[in-house]
C-alpha cells in the first residue's frame, strides 16, 4: 500500500489527538469508500457506514497495536464488521450497487452502445446480489486495491491461503451466475 503522507508512530495513533486521527481518516477515507462501494453500498450508505466505522475506530484506538496488525488492516476489520452489521439489519432488501462502481466494470467492456452498457450494469448488479454476503465481501477486499492477500485474510480472520481459495471460489460463482444470466 503506498501512502503519500508520513506514517504516524504508534504513540501518535494512540495519543487521543484528534489531529492525528483526522490525518488517518484523510489517508484511508478514499480506500474505505472504494471498499464499501465494492461491497455494494450506495454512496450515501457508504458515507454513513464509513462515519460509523471511523467513530468506532476512534473509540477503540487504545486497543490498536502495530505488533498485531497494520493500522489499515485493523481499520478495515472495523469497516467490514460495521458493513456486515448494516447488511444484517437490512437483510431483506437487496443491495443497490453504486453506478460508479458498476461503471468501472463496464468500462472494461468494448461496447460503446449506451443501451448495452445499461444492460451490463443491470446484469452485474443482479449477479452480485445473487452472491452470498461472504462472496461479495471477499471480492470487495480483493478489488479495493488497498490490502494484500495477507492483510485481507487478517480482516476476514483466516489464513492467506484460505482467503485466496475463497476469492477463487467467489470469482467462479460470480462467473457462473453471470453466464446463467446471459441465457
Amino acid at each position: 500500500m503506498s501512502e503519500k503522507q508520513p506514517l504516524l508512530k504508534d504513540s501518535d495513533i494512540q495519543a487521543d489527538n484528534p489531529q492525528h486521527f483526522e490525518s488517518l481518516v484523510k489517508r484511508h477515507q478514499s480506500s474505505v469508500f472504494a471498499f464499501l462501494g465494492r461491497m455494494g453500498f450506495s454512496q450515501s450508505q457508504a458515507e454513513d457506514i464509513a462515519q460509523e466505522a471511523f467513530l468506532k475506530a476512534w473509540r477503540a484506538l487504545k486497543s490498536y497495536s502495530a505488533d498485531r496488525a497494520a493500522f489499515s488492516t485493523w481499520l478495515f476489520t472495523i469497516v467490514r464488521n460495521t458493513a456486515l452489521s448494516e447488511i444484517a439489519k437490512n437483510r431483506r432488501r437487496p443491495l443497490r450497487y453504486d453506478t460508479d462502481t458498476v461503471e468501472q466494470v463496464c468500462e472494461e467492456t468494448e461496447s460503446a452502445d449506451a443501451v448495452e452498457q445499461h444492460q451490463l450494469r443491470t446484469r452485474l448488479q443482479h449477479s452480485l446480489n445473487a452472491l452470498s454476503v461472504d462472496d461479495r465481501d471477499v471480492l470487495a477486499l480483493a478489488y479495493s486495491q488497498e490490502l494484500n492477500s495477507t492483510e485481507a485474510a487478517s480482516v476476514l480472520g483466516c489464513a492467506p491461503g484460505t482467503y485466496r481459495t475463497r476469492l477463487t471460489r467467489a470469482k467462479q460463482r460470480l462467473r457462473k451466475i453471470w453466464e446463467a444470466n446471459d441465457e
